[in-house]
């Protein structure tokens, strides 16, 4: 059976690089620059979960957040990430700005 991911999981790794391969000679650095929850512990504790199931909730609600080169935009995809920690992961990845320093992409977990 295949693991969920967890916020836990990306938290110990923030600031690591990705690889991403589009084609078999093009390969892309995306740089984890945050994790962030998306439920806040008010939220959670109003639906009356047992403490066990409220870590649970924080902890596979959350957004990645990477940074990739400007020359190289991405569409929206499931793309294949490879991380030195964490392996070969598809995740599902969303365009979200363009700035001097480099694309920002977002993967939301729920």
């Amino acid at each position: 059976m295949i693991k969920a991911l967890t916020l836990s999981d990306f938290s110990p790794v923030v600031g690591s690089s990705f690889q991403l391969h589009t084609e078999p000679e093009i390969s892309i650095q995306l740089e984890l620059l945050e994790v962030v929850a998306l439920r806040n512990k008010q939220s959670v504790q109003s639906e009356r979960r047992d403490s066990n199931s409220e870590a649970n909730a924080q902890d596979s609600e959350f957004s990645l957040l990477f940074k990739g080169p400007t020359d190289m935009p991405l569409p929206q995809q499931i793309y294949q990430l490879n991380h030195n920690e964490l392996g070969e992961l598809g995740i599902f990845l969303v365009p979200v700005a363009c700035h001097a320093d480099g694309m920002k992409y977002e993967a939301i977990f729920s």
